[in-house]
């Protein structure tokens, strides 16, 4: 056989091989990729993150969304601002739609989505007639982010003479944060400053002039929202709610503070006020008066209602902080006396998230003489 005739019959089958490998091979030739196909187990026990974000106004229903969908079709949503979970309504997926039933949103609760080709078991875009949503298992500008608005029964002086009256305080915590406002309602925001407290946390707080918004009349459980905005530009709105339960008045003529000047021993009396479930911490402060960097700061303190209470400060005191050493005899200090009560449904005890749900206090600061 012509030698010439073989080597032309050994082309035309290497070029049908590479034709035939091309048209049937892997994806990475050319073709579409593979679609994920998305399953219950995808989806479940584990926390879904939204920013529906439009504008800084309170108006606007557009704070961050967390889901949680869980066996048995159990839907929970999150309050991001404290971590709180709530079992908020029922959710389903048949194949390519999820049917979320919150019961939460006061209008249009049910709603019908299709998730899109591209979700994954860390991403998920919703389409529906309403539009488009994304959720993500991770939002990393905001993991280190807690809110908190709280309502302060604060014992201050009016006319030379001590009066409490009612107002309301924020705290904002998250390193990557670059301003933040308070929404209080349609007309009222406040834009909030930073400051390092005591354990070195960056947080927010209102500035100085902002401070003294006081009320006679707590009118009941609240929604507050807060405007963030971080350093990488991106900007978000939580929900933050103040619940109906207020809190009764410090009484300052059953206050008092002793100290022995030198020998570093400070005893504080007060009486506890007249309601169940108030904790207490009291704090020693500078001559200034510095809130937010006590030199002590007491362990949470319990107390039976309208108990007489006494603190002994010394080397020896548990304490959340201590920089007594830092304090120069003779030279003013203050005590502040806070007694606190829990958001509703929060443990005191086990509650992991208990700090950042505070609902009241009620606080008396008091110059208590030289140290």
């Amino acid at each position: 056989m012509n030698n010439s005739f073989i080597n032309k019959l050994t082309f035309v089958f290497f070029l049908l091989g590479t034709l035939l490998f091309t048209s049937c091979g892997s994806s990475s030739g050319g073709g579409d990729e593979e679609e994920f196909e998305f399953q219950s187990s995808d989806l479940t026990n584990k926390y879904w993150y939204a920013n529906p974000y439009l504008s800084s106004d309170f108006a606007r229903d557009d704070a961050v969304i967390v889901y949680r969908f869980e066996g048995g079709n159990v839907l929970k949503r999150q309050e991001f601002s404290g971590r709180r979970d709530k079992v908020v309504g029922s959710w389903s997926l048949k194949g390519d739609e999820l049917v979320i039933n919150d019961e939460s949103i006061s209008i249009d609760n049910r709603q019908e989505w299709f998730i899109q080709p591209k979700s994954t078991s860390t991403y998920l875009k919703l389409n529906s007639s309403a539009g488009t949503r994304e959720f993500y298992t991770d939002i990393d500008e905001i993991n280190d982010v807690t809110a908190d608005a709280y309502l302060v029964n604060d014992l201050h002086i009016v006319n030379n003479a001590f009066e409490s009256a009612y107002k309301l305080e924020y705290a904002v915590y998250g390193d990557k944060l670059s301003k933040v406002r308070a929404l209080v309602d349609g007309s009222t925001s406040f834009e909030m400053e930073d400051f390092t407290n005591f354990k070195g946390n960056k947080v927010y707080y209102l500035k100085e002039n902002d401070r003294d918004n006081y009320f006679d009349v707590f009118g009941g459980a609240q929604l507050i929202k807060f405007y963030l905005k971080f350093d990488n530009g991106e900007s978000y709105k939580l929900d933050e709610q103040i619940y109906s339960s207020s809190i009764a008045a410090l009484d300052n003529f059953s206050t008092t503070a002793t100290h022995a000047s030198g020998a570093g021993s400070v005893t504080i009396n007060w009486n506890a006020i007249d309601e169940d479930d108030i904790y207490y911490f009291v704090e020693i402060l500078d001559k200034d008066g510095n809130e937010y960097l006590p030199k002590f700061r007491s362990t949470r303190q319990s107390a039976v209602a309208g108990d007489a209470k006494e603190l002994i400060i010394d080397n020896s005191t548990a304490s959340e902080y201590e920089a007594l050493n830092e304090l120069t005899l003779g030279d003013d200090y203050y005590v502040k006396i806070s007694g606190f009560k829990y958001e509703d449904d929060i443990d005191p005890d086990n509650s992991s998230n208990k700090e950042i749900n505070i609902q009241a206090v009620t606080r008396y600061t008091f110059k208590a003489g030289v140290w």
